[in-house]
């Protein structure tokens, strides 16, 4: 998919799977293997849990994106029903994971937002190697 504009409207693939996915499958198993080497390893697994919807949701939203054309145009109502339901699910499922896993639970949440600073961080370096590159 291409538009006026130089290059693909959405990086599709793979190899490109591979690297939305790294940084958090790394994390996910240095905390598990951290909590569990202290004796914690319910807290690791948790926060890996947390990690993981965050990735699926990442995935979904890649998914999702992928799906949209220059040509189809979608309206916003579209593109809102699509984000209010992925991050519904991914909710719904934090919140019952923390209400089981009392009273630690709340660490899958904690999970979430570490992936969200990740996913922050990647999108920022990518801006700035491409403003210096630019």
């Amino acid at each position: 998919m291409t538009t006026a504009s130089p290059g693909p409207v959405v990086t599709t693939g793979s190899g490109h799977v591979l690297r939305v996915l790294a940084l958090p499958v790394g994390c996910a198993v240095l905390a598990t293997g951290l909590a569990g080497a202290t004796g914690h390893l319910l807290i690791g697994l948790l926060l890996a849990a947390g990690i993981a919807l965050g990735a699926i949701n990442g995935l979904l939203l890649e998914a999702a994106t992928a799906r949209l054309t220059p040509d189809t145009a979608p309206t916003r109502k579209v593109i809102v029903k699509s984000a209010m339901g992925r991050l519904g699910l991914v909710t719904v499922v934090a919140l019952g994971i923390a209400f089981l896993a009392r009273p630690d639970g709340w660490l899958v949440l904690l999970g979430l937002a570490l992936y969200q600073l990740l996913s922050l961080s990647a999108a920022v370096s990518a801006a700035a190697r491409e403003a210096r590159l630019g």
